[in-house]
C-alpha cells in the first residue's frame, strides 16, 4: 500500500478538515478526496463521514479503529527505511537562498547530522534564478527558491509558506499590528521575498517611491537597522531576531503576503538519484511541518497580551 494514502488519511484525521489537510500537504482537495476513496476501496470500508456542508471531517467507527493502525504503519515504514539504509553513505547537494539556509534550514542541518543515515551534504547559498539554473545544469540535486517558474524538465512544488512581519527599532512602530499606511516608505530597507510579495508591495508602495536601500541578506538588513528604518521579514527570521532582542516585531493585517518556499528538481535526476532525493525530501518535509506548528505556538504566545482575538487569527493560518 502506498505511503501517501496512509499519510493523507492520518493528516485528515489530525486536521479534521479536508481543505486544511490539502493546504498542509500542498495538494488539491480533489487529490485528498481521491486518495481517501482509493484507501477506502482497498480496505473495503468507509473511513470518513461524508455530509454536505459539514465544517469538520469526522471518522467513521471503522476510521477510528484504523487510525492507530495507520500511525503504526507510518512509523514502521519509517523504521524500515532507516534500517535499510542506515549503514549507507548518501550524498546530496542542495541550494537555497540566504534567509532559508541561515534562519530556517539551519536547525534541520543540525538534526541531519544525528540521522541514522550518514549524509554527505553540500549546501550552496544562491539567488532564486541561480537555483533554477544550477538544478537545470545538474550542479545541485534539489533547489529551494522563493518563486515558481515554469522551465522544461524541471519539477517545481510548493512546500511551505509563512507570514511576513515588520522588523524595526522605531519606538513609534512598537505595536502588535501595523498597517502598510503606518510605515514610512522612505525608511524601508527593501528585501525581495518572492513573486507574491512583489505584487503586494507594488500595490501599497508604488515605484514612485523607490527604497533607499535594497539588500539580499536578512543579516545585512538587521545590521543596517536604526531607529528610523524598518523592513519586512518572514516569521522564521523574526523569531531568530527576537531571541537576539535587537529589534521590535509587528504583525501585518489579513491579506498581507506570505514568503513562499518551493522545491525544484530536474526530472532525470529524480530518477537517477531517486533514493537520495526521496529520503532527503521526506526528512525535510517532516522538519518543515514540525516548524510550522512551532511557529504557530510562538505567534500565539507572542500575541497573548493582545486583547483582540482577530489580530491573532489573522496572523496564524
Amino acid at each position: 500500500m502506498e505511503r501517501e494514502l496512509i499519510d493523507t488519511f492520518v493528516t485528515v484525521s489530525v486536521m479534521q478538515n479536508i481543505s486544511k489537510a490539502a493546504r498542509a500537504m500542498y495538494v488539491t482537495q480533489a487529490t485528498v478526496s481521491h486518495r481517501l476513496k482509493e484507501l477506502e476501496q482497498r480496505l473495503g470500508t468507509n473511513l470518513i463521514v461524508r455530509s454536505k456542508g459539514a465544517k469538520r471531517t469526522e471518522l467513521t467507527s471503522a476510521g477510528m479503529s484504523f487510525l492507530p493502525i495507520a500511525r503504526k504503519w507510518l512509523q514502521l515504514d519509517h523504521e524500515l527505511e532507516n534500517f535499510k539504509y542506515e549503514k549507507e553513505h548518501l550524498e546530496i547537494s542542495i541550494g537555497s537562498v540566504n534567509s532559508v539556509n541561515n534562519y530556517f534550514f539551519n536547525e534541520f542541518f543540525r538534526e541531519l547530522k544525528q540521522d541514522k543515515i550518514t549524509w554527505h551534504l553540500q549546501v550552496k547559498t544562491l539567488h532564486t534564478l541561480e537555483i533554477y539554473e544550477q538544478v537545470r545544469l545538474n550542479l545541485i540535486d534539489i533547489g529551494f527558491p522563493l518563486s515558481r517558474f515554469i522551465i522544461p524538465n524541471l519539477h517545481v512544488q510548493k512546500i511551505h509558506e509563512e507570514n511576513l512581519m515588520v522588523v524595526t527599532q522605531n519606538p513609534d512602530y512598537h505595536k502588535k499590528m501595523l498597517r502598510p499606511s503606518d510605515l514610512d516608505i522612505e525608511q524601508q530597507i527593501f528585501f525581495n521575498w518572492g513573486e507574491e510579495y512583489r505584487r503586494w508591495h507594488n500595490k501599497y508602495f508604488p515605484y514612485s517611491y523607490p527604497p533607499k536601500f535594497s539588500v539580499d541578506s536578512a543579516k545585512i538588513a538587521l545590521d543596517w537597522l536604526d531607529e528610523s528604518s524598518w523592513f519586512f521579514a518572514p516569521c522564521s527570521v523574526c523569531m531568530n531576531f527576537l531571541e537576539e532582542r535587537r529589534c521590535s516585531i509587528s504583525g501585518l493585517p489579513i491579506g498581507s503576503p506570505v514568503r513562499e518556499l518551493f522545491m525544484v528538481t530536474e526530472k532525470v535526476t529524480e530518477q537517477t538519484r531517486r533514493r537520495e532525493i526521496i529520503l532527503f525530501k521526506r526528512r525535510l518535509l517532516q522538519f518543515i511541518r514540525k516548524k510550522e506548528q512551532e511557529f504557530s505556538r510562538k505567534l500565539l504566545d507572542f500575541y497573548a497580551t493582545d486583547s483582540e482575538n482577530e489580530t491573532r487569527e489573522s496572523l496564524i493560518k
